[in-house]
C-alpha cells in the first residue's frame, strides 16, 4: 500500500512542477529599475528615463521588466544593464514573476 501511495504522490509532485512553469516568452517592454516598477511612476522622456533607471540600477535597485502591465524579476542582471530604461523585446523562460532573459533587443 505504501509502495502505491508514494507513487501516487510522486506523479502528482512531478504533474503540479510542470503546471507552475510559466515556460518560453517573447515579451515587449521596458527595462526599469524595481523602485521605479514599483511605484508605478514613469519618466516619458527617453532621455530621462534611461539616465534615472541607470542612476536607481547603481545605487542598488535590481533591473526588472515591465511588460504587459507586469513587473518580471530579472534572473540574469548582467544581461540586460546594457538595456536600462530602453524599450526592448525579450525572449526567455518565465518561472513564476521571474524570467531568465535568452535574447534581448532594443525595441524602437
Amino acid at each position: 500500500m505504501k509502495k502505491y501511495l508514494m507513487s501516487g504522490a510522486l506523479v502528482l509532485f512531478i504533474s503540479a512542477s510542470f503546471a507552475f512553469k510559466g515556460g518560453d516568452v517573447h515579451l515587449k517592454g521596458v527595462i526599469e529599475d524595481s523602485t521605479c516598477a514599483a511605484s508605478g511612476t514613469q519618466m516619458t522622456p527617453l532621455n530621462s528615463r534611461v539616465a534615472c533607471v541607470k542612476k536607481c540600477i547603481k545605487g542598488g535597485a535590481s533591473a526588472v521588466l515591465v511588460a504587459d502591465g507586469k513587473v518580471y524579476k530579472i534572473a540574469n542582471q548582467k544581461a540586460v544593464l546594457k538595456y536600462a530604461g530602453e524599450n526592448v523585446s525579450v525572449d526567455g523562460t518565465v518561472t513564476g514573476d521571474t524570467i531568465e532573459v535568452t535574447k534581448i533587443s532594443e525595441d524602437k
